[in-house]
């Protein structure tokens, strides 16, 4: 999933196509691999091995992705990027499905006069409800929803010893989709 998302931002930056390297190391039967992904002439690194080539591929542009949505005013075009291809809506529905989680749900509400709209939006996932910044479109008030809860997940996941309605074993598997 993360490569596709980082391919896809490359191609709507116009920069050019990620390329990854790997490292592997072990015996022949448990190899271990890390891999680096350069991205418009930067390189991003995989935090850990991994036990497969493309674990530790993804691992990279989930780096690459993390970085580039961080940044500062002067890398907007890459973050507005990020926004425009619905990663955080992707992210949330992935996270929720590893974690066996039900789906997000979104609610929007439309206000404000006929000619020019304002809709507001939530995101429930795992019990919990994020409100996302108001927007012109309901797309986008659905995508400002789930870029409010991710952030708020991905700041608090250091924090949470287990999250409501889940088991451990849904509470880990939840926390390493977000982590």
């Amino acid at each position: 999933m993360y490569k596709n998302q980082l391919q896809e931002l490359a191609q709507r930056s116009c920069f050019n196509l990620p390329s990854y390297a790997c490292i592997r190391e072990g015996p022949d039967h448990a190899p271990r691999f890390k891999a680096t992904v350069n991205f418009n002439g930067e390189i991003f690194e995989s935090p850990t091995f991994f036990s497969t080539l493309r674990q530790a591929e993804h691992a990279a542009a989930e780096v690459a992705l993390s970085t580039l949505a961080k940044r500062g005013p002067s890398k907007t075009l890459a973050a507005k990027v990020l926004d425009e291809t619905g990663v955080y809506k992707n992210l949330l529905q992935e996270t929720a499905h590893r974690a066996g989680l039900n789906l997000p749900v979104y609610a929007t509400v439309r206000s404000g006069p006929g000619h020019v709209p304002v809709f507001s939006c939530t995101v429930e996932l795992a019990g919990m409800t994020f409100t996302g910044d108001p927007a012109k479109t309901k797309k986008q008030a659905q995508k400002n929803a789930a870029m409010a809860a991710w952030s708020s997940l991905k700041q608090s996941a250091y924090d949470f010893q287990c999250l409501p309605n889940l088991s451990t074993g849904h509470s880990h598997a939840f926390m390493h989709g977000i982590v």
